[in-house]
């Protein structure tokens, strides 16, 4: 409300109604935390107890996409070489290809150069292809096709350089 202002001639008295109007009024009760004994809280200095959520969801999604591959990818060390096998379907066909990649570089030396045999199936299906080369550099793929056929459930390369022998897998796209 707002209190009417009273014009006043010069020389003439004014009449001040201040502690009448406050002793009129109601008193208001104190609000917690005020008064004359009542220490002042003291703002905390760092990062905000609001940014933690955040930091804890960018951190999560963060590891979740470096763990988990685009693509469906296996991989396996056979002897200096780190193997890797996609499938990929293309219209009526899955194309298969195992990527071979030096783990020293030294492997790939003219002295180091080694044959890599891949057999290439989908296991429970019957299909399958034989594929070789000479790891000469590195990076370097072999690729096949097969049908794809709707019962597979697996893509599964068994991979062997020398010696050393692994076996590949992928679930079937």
């Amino acid at each position: 409300m707002k209190h009417p202002v009273l014009r006043v001639k010069k020389g003439a008295v004014a009449y001040d109604d201040t502690e009448a109007r406050r002793s009129s009024e109601l008193p208001r009760p104190a609000l917690p935390g005020t008064g004359p004994f009542v220490a002042r809280r003291r703002r905390r200095r760092g990062v905000p107890l609001t940014f933690l959520p955040l930091i804890v969801i960018a951190l999560g999604l963060f590891i979740l996409f470096r763990l988990v591959p685009n693509t469906p990818v296996n991989r396996a060390v056979v002897g200096r070489w780190q193997a890797t096998l996609r499938a990929t379907p293309y219209q009526d066909k899955l194309i298969i290809g195992v990527t071979f990649l030096a783990r020293i570089a030294a492997a790939t030396n003219a002295v180091d150069v080694a044959e890599a045999k891949v057999r290439m199936s989908l296991p429970g299906t019957g299909e399958q292809v034989l594929v070789a080369g000479m790891l000469e550099k590195s990076p370097m793929t072999l690729r096949a096709d097969l049908p794809r056929v709707a019962g597979a459930k697996k893509v599964q390369a068994e991979v062997s350089i020398g010696n050393a022998k692994a076996t590949l897998w992928v679930p079937a796209p």
